[in-house]
């Protein structure tokens, strides 16, 4: 899909080789816009939230910016 990133179609066999799409989403763009419940909805590199919006690698602290109260909350 070109907006956003959104999975709408992955297509895996069965057992007997029969292809079957198995992502829960709707056909359209404007059924996208419309109800939004995120079906295929890509969260980023982060699912989760990281509190106080720091977390320190390879001792270098990196700094979020504050979306969930105090917390960053899935950004990348």
């Amino acid at each position: 899909m070109t907006y956003g990133g959104i999975i709408t179609e992955i297509l895996v066999p069965d057992r007997h080789g029969k292809t079957a799409d198995v992502v829960l989403g709707f056909d359209t763009l404007d059924a996208y816009l419309a109800k939004n419940p995120h079906f295929g909805a890509i969260t980023g590199r982060v699912a989760n939230r990281i509190a106080k919006g720091r977390f320190t690698l390879d001792g270098h602290e990196y700094k979020l910016a504050l979306n969930n109260g105090p917390n960053s909350l899935h950004g990348g």
